[in-house]
């Protein structure tokens, strides 16, 4: 296999064949989490989301990640504070998203979008128990599965035309897909759940052996460079391979790939990471430059890195990029900010072009989509703000609350 984890394919299989995985998490002895501190933050941005805006079931002003994260966290809070106004936008989210999962075409598909469609429902399944969906849910995987594995387990530009490929790289976009399968295994569980972890593991071994260069994942093809997205979203798949399947080899690899993001950390207290994925086209003219995407994708893996590790450090940690994110970025944005779109007839000031509607523009709090040389991002960046990746932030504060 290359440059990777030579040989961990047959020991995983072996013991998952020896019943030493079972299909739930196995949580290491691990050092208590440092209690939650961030509940005035999470209550004013849930509040705040209330307010994005969302259209049969879509949500606006996102990149298309709150497929996922809207469904996730309007699920959780209908499911666990009986909100009915949260479970309104929680069954539109869930309708629109099963409905993109049936006979996607993946060669035109937005695949950022029917990927995180696919979480949400898993995610769906895990709170409620309803499995309504869970044959649209499958098909989808098994289909998405089998093209993956005919290319070689590793998706490289041309092989789907997918601005999330070009836009995050090869790595990342390849581990999503396995993370796709093993959070199947651990939300959605069943006759599948062991062919959906056997699936993760050879993928995580192809794309050790493509893109690991024996210190870090490069970001695709042709592009060794050190990179945050890529680390982190090996971080998180090697992590929860090592806690569902007991390898040690996983463990050591997600560590590993966290050793390698060292060099891009910008600072401690707060905790913040360079992100150099999107910092030319965002204009930065330094290695000042973070985005709320790329500090969440941090967090979820730096929490699963505690649950494979038991190494309450990691916690201390994503709780100093919570801190980051609510000092430097939690401001206002105004739709006139966001929207472009032109109607017919056009909108007059101070309205703005809603997808085909005039309406007023309003401001709103939120968190920002990125800081840069010394400053959180400007209605003139070309990306300011983004519904879904704060939707994202709430699940990853409701994940360190309620599961770490």
């Amino acid at each position: 296999m290359g440059r990777g984890l030579v040989g961990v394919v047959g020991i995983a299989l072996v013991a998952l064949a020896a019943g030493c995985a079972p299909p739930d998490e196995a949580a290491p002895t691990r050092e208590p989490a440092p209690p939650f501190r961030h509940t005035a933050f999470y209550d004013a941005l849930s509040a705040a989301a209330d307010r994005f805006n969302q259209q049969g079931g879509d949500w606006l002003e996102d990149l298309g990640d709150a497929p996922f994260y809207g469904l996730a966290h309007y699920t959780h809070r209908a499911h666990d504070l009986g909100e009915a106004a949260a479970q309104a936008k929680a069954d539109a989210a869930r309708a629109r998203e099963a409905a993109l999962l049936v006979d996607v075409d993946f060669f035109t598909a937005d695949l950022q979008e029917v990927t995180m469609s696919a979480l949400g429902l898993a995610e769906h399944i895990w709170v409620t128990g309803d499995r309504t969906h869970q044959p649209v849910l499958d098909s989808f995987v098994d289909r998405m599965d089998a093209l993956v594995g005919a290319v070689g387990y590793y998706l490289t530009p041309g092989v789907v035309d997918s601005w999330a490929l070009d836009t995050y790289g090869s790595t990342s976009v390849s581990a999503l897909i396995g993370l796709v399968n093993t959070e199947y295994v651990v939300r959605v569980g069943g006759a599948e759940a062991q062919r959906r972890l056997d699936w993760a593991i050879q993928l995580a071994a192809h794309i050790d052996a493509a893109a690991w260069d024996g210190s870090s994942y490069d970001f695709g093809p042709g592009r060794p460079e050190v990179d945050l997205y890529p680390n982190v979203a090996m971080i998180a798949l090697n992590a929860r391979l090592a806690t569902l399947t007991g390898v040690e080899a996983y463990k050591e690899r997600a560590l590993a790939g966290y050793a390698a993001i060292q060099p891009l950390k910008l600072s401690d207290a707060p905790a913040r990471y360079y992100s150099a994925y999107s910092a030319a086209a965002m204009g930065a003219q330094s290695t000042d430059y973070s985005t709320l995407s790329s500090q969440n994708y941090l967090m979820l893996a730096l929490a699963l890195l505690y649950q494979a590790t038991g190494e309450a450090r990691f916690v201390a940690e994503l709780d100093r990029v919570v801190d980051g994110l609510e000092s430097l970025l939690f401001s206002e944005w105004c739709l006139a900010d966001v929207h472009h779109e032109v109607c017919a007839p056009t909108c007059t000031t101070p309205d703005v072009c809603l997808v085909d509607a005039c309406t007023a523009d309003t401001c709103q709090p939120g968190v920002l989509h990125h800081f840069m040389d010394g400053r959180a991002a400007l209605p003139t960046d070309p990306e300011f703000f983004c519904s879904g990746c704060n939707l994202q932030l709430l699940h990853v504060m409701w994940y360190r609350r309620t599961q770490l």
